[in-house]
C-alpha cells in the first residue's frame, strides 16, 4: 500500500517543480522614497518653518525567506528591512537656515509578507538549468519611522525653539521617546511578480511586488519593492 501511495504521489508531481522547501536571503530595493516636504505653523515672531529634503536615493534592504513548494504553488514567508538617508533643517525668527547645515537623517522600515504564488509559464534561458515565471498575492505587515516634520521636531528639540537644548544626550532620549510614541504601523495585501531560476545549485528569484500600505513612504497609499532572493531547496 505504502509503495502504491509513493508512486501516485510522484506520477502528480509535475516536471516544472523545482523543489518541495527551501531557505535563503535576500536583498533589494524599494522603488519608493520619501518626497520632500515643508511646512510653517504660526506667524511673526512666533512662525516655525521645517523643510524635508527628497531622498536621493532609494532605501536598500535585506532579510530572509523560507517556502514550500507542492504542485506548482509556493507559500513562502519573509521579513526584510529597508533604509534610506536623507536631510532636513527647520527656522524660524530667532534660528535661521542659514545659521546651522542640513541635518542628516535616517529612515528605516521593517516588514514581514505571506505569499501564495503559482508558476505560470517554464522558460528555457541559456545557461539556466530551469526557469518559471511565476505571479501571486498575499499580506504584508510595516513598521516605519516617521518622516522629518514639524512634529518631529518639537518632539526631539521642544516647543520653545528659540531655546533649543541640541546636547547629544537630551536629542537622543527625546528621539528614541518619540520613536516610541509615533512609528508608523501599517497593513494590506501585495501583488507581485517573479522569475525562479537556478544559479549553479542556487535556487534564486527575482521579484517585483506592490505593496498596498498606506503612509510607509509618507503621503503614499502604497510602495513598490524588488527583490533578488538566493539560497537552498530541496
Amino acid at each position: 500500500m505504502k509503495k502504491i501511495l509513493s508512486i501516485l504521489v510522484m506520477a502528480l508531481l509535475p516536471s516544472s517543480v523545482f523543489a518541495l522547501a527551501g531557505f535563503g536571503i535576500q536583498v533589494g530595493s524599494d522603488l519608493s522614497k520619501l518626497g520632500a516636504y515643508s511646512k510653517t505653523e504660526g506667524s511673526g515672531v512666533t512662525a516655525v518653518t521645517v523643510n524635508s529634503f527628497a531622498m536621493e536615493s532609494n532605501p536598500a534592504g535585506i532579510g530572509a525567506y523560507a517556502f514550500i513548494d507542492l504542485f506548482g504553488f509556493a507559500l513562502e514567508g519573509e521579513a526584510d528591512f529597508a533604509g534610506g538617508q536623507y536631510e532636513f533643517d527647520f527656522e524660524n525668527q530667532f534660528l535661521d537656515e542659514n545659521d546651522m547645515d542640513p541635518i542628516s537623517f535616517v529612515w528605516a522600515r521593517a516588514s514581514y509578507a505571506v505569499t501564495l504564488k503559482k508558476n505560470i509559464m517554464d522558460l528555457s534561458i541559456p545557461f539556466l538549468a530551469k526557469a518559471a515565471i511565476n505571479a501571486g498575492g498575499g499580506f504584508g505587515a510595516h513598521v516605519a519611522t516617521p518622516r522629518a516634520d514639524l512634529d518631529l521636531v518639537k518632539g526631539v528639540f521642544g516647543d520653545d525653539l528659540a531655546n533649543l537644548d541640541i546636547s547629544e544626550d537630551a536629542i537622543e532620549n527625546n528621539l528614541i521617546d518619540y520613536f516610541e510614541e509615533n512609528m508608523v504601523e501599517a497593513s494590506g495585501l501585495h501583488l507581485q511578480a517573479g522569475l525562479r531560476f537556478k544559479v549553479l545549485m542556487l535556487d534564486t528569484h527575482l521579484n517585483a511586488r506592490y505593496n498596498l500600505a498606506k503612509d510607509v513612504y509618507a503621503d503614499k497609499p502604497g510602495f513598490l519593492q524588488v527583490m533578488f532572493k538566493t539560497g537552498f531547496a530541496i
